[in-house]
């Protein structure tokens, strides 16, 4: 269970299927989440962010927004 602090308050922007790295048809969806005042400048790909409870991985980053993909398997939760 994730207990730390909240940091900035953030919003999904864009939901796209499939990963934003592959080509091919899938159930999994990559999330553009804009982080609102949250500061990225320490933020690496592959990092985990704590979203809701769920813990995201970076697989792209931006001054403002970070994406991540998210798995059937981790929707169905």
């Amino acid at each position: 269970m994730f207990t730390g602090i909240i940091q900035a308050l953030g919003h999904i922007e864009r939901v796209s299927l499939g990963s934003e790295d592959s080509a091919k048809k899938s159930e999994d969806v990559s999330l553009k989440i804009n982080c609102g005042n949250l500061a990225l400048h320490d933020v690496a790909i592959g990092d985990s962010i704590a979203v809701s409870g769920v813990c995201l991985t970076a697989v792209s980053l931006g001054a403002d927004y970070f994406i991540a993909h998210v798995s059937k398997e981790t929707l169905n939760c």
